[in-house]
């Protein structure tokens, strides 16, 4: 059982971590400018 739960945990990781390359990705595409993209990725990568 406990392979069975860390094989669950496991996905919902990636896809928790597919989700937030999601959100940053539409996040850079909406920026208005260069400057507002940069400091986003910034943000992002100080987490």
């Amino acid at each position: 059982m406990s392979r069975l739960h860390t094989t669950f945990a496991a996905r919902r990781d990636a896809r928790r971590h597919l989700r937030e390359e999601r959100a940053l990705a539409r996040a850079l595409a909406l920026a208005p400018t260069v400057e507002s993209a940069h400091e986003i990725a910034t943000l992002y990568s100080r987490r």
